[in-house]
Order: C-alpha cells, then structure tokens, then sequence
C-alpha cells in the first residue's frame, strides 16, 4: 500500500518549521560566551563595590562598561534621605577605587583602566542589581 502525497508534505511542512525554531532555541541556550563572561564580571564587580561602600540605601547603578582588560567602571548613585549622592569606582578583581576617596588613586586608575573601548553592561545589571 502507498502513502497519499499528503503525509510527505505534511512531514516536509514540519521540518521546514521545526528546523528554524530548533536552531533558535540551541543558539538562544548557548548564548555569547563572551558577553556571558563580561555580564559575569559586572556582577562580580558590582557585588564588591557593594560590600567596600558604607551607605547601600538606594544604591543603583546609571553606567556601567567592562573593558576587554577586565575593569569594571561603574557610575552609581546611592540614597540618604532625601539626598541622591552620586559616585564612581572602578573595580579590578578586588580592588576599588572610589572617586568618594581622594587619594587620588581613582583618577589614575579612571584614566588608565576607563577611558578607552569597552563594552557597555549597564541593561544586565540593571535588571540584577
């Protein structure tokens, strides 16, 4: 006994549609290792400057880029009161340098670690922190 015509198209008509569908989910699941791996040192750098600062009432980051060397450098603000304090620091691993300091440190460290390419993950850590 034969098939109808009918049962090909309809398996055709299946894998044109579940093919397309599959590659999007596997690549959606894979992701970019890279901007994981960037999005991961944001939060990592955003969790220590959390715990080095005094005062985390209403903290927020408003910027925030990582460069390719590793250095997170993160504009944030945080709440006493009524009273908005706006801050920056930027963070290697487990050292920070706070622009509250000065010490004259964090401008160094701005220039040297900030002021070049880097990639902006200001979205991932908006939605984390």
């Amino acid at each position: 006994m034969t098939l109808p015509r009918s049962t090909t198209f309809n398996k055709t008509t299946l894998w044109i549609i579940a093919l397309p569908i599959a590659v999007l989910l596997l690549t959606g699941l894979t992701g970019n290792a890279e901007a994981r791996q960037r999005n991961n040192l944001a939060y990592a750098s955003v969790a220590t400057l959390k715990s080095d600062i005094g005062n985390t009432h209403g903290f927020r980051v408003d910027k925030m880029v990582v460069t390719d060397a590793g250095a997170a450098c993160i504009r944030f603000h945080t709440r006493d009161g009524s009273t908005i304090n706006r801050a920056q620091a930027v963070v290697v691993g487990n050292r920070i340098a706070h622009s509250e300091v000065r010490d004259g440190r964090f401008e160094k460290e701005w220039n040297r670690q900030c002021l070049g390419l880097a990639h902006d993950v200001t979205s991932a850590v908006d939605h984390f922190f």
